[in-house]
């Protein structure tokens, strides 16, 4: 009789549990998020991604070259729907001294990157009506990089997202190492 008593008492404890627990999932599901009501942003997806892992920069190694490496910069238009409109998108590097105030938040001593190691066409990129993706290629002048320094970093933020909000995952910073 007493372990009939237990058997019951531990399935009634079993089932209490599992249907506290299935009411608070319905109750509490935050893995749903409604991004109708967040609107429009503008970011920099690698960004996010180099968050998400604990990372503080982007690693790019090269070889030598004396031809230039590239090295494309994705911008990306987080919205519900596509925008029926062109958006002009603006980078800039090292902007508002981004690598200064990197260093001084995380206690590193990245260096910029010479203006003799990179150029870049144009800072502006055109998104499409209907599309959600832009880049801007920089080119890496990788026999201008010194190889014995490993702490070269270039920071590239969005500047002006074309009258749309720019995203907190606005600057990446890559660090641009030669071997």
């Amino acid at each position: 009789m007493k372990r009939q008593f237990n058997i019951l008492k531990g399935a009634s404890l079993i089932m209490a549990t599992v249907l506290l627990l299935s009411a608070c999932l319905k109750e509490n599901d935050d893995t749903y998020f409604d991004f109708a009501s967040v609107g429009t942003l503008v970011e920099i997806p690698l960004s996010a991604y180099v968050a998400k892992q604990s990372k503080k920069v982007q690693k790019q190694e090269y070889t030598a070259s004396a031809t230039p490496a590239d090295l494309p910069v994705v911008v990306n238009i987080a919205s519900p729907q596509p925008l029926s409109k062109d958006l002009k998108v603006v980078l800039g590097v090292n902007a508002n001294d981004a690598l200064a105030k990197f260093n001084t938040a995380n206690g590193t001593n990245y260096v910029l990157l010479p203006n003799t190691a990179f150029s870049v066409a144009d800072l502006t990129t055109n998104i499409p009506a209907g599309q959600r993706l832009g880049t801007v290629t920089f080119k890496i002048n990788t026999a201008a990089v010194d190889k014995t320094v490993s702490n070269y970093v270039l920071p590239v933020s969005i500047v002006d997202g074309g009258g749309e909000k720019i995203s907190n995952y606005n600057t990446v910073y890559y660090n641009i190492v030669v071997k």
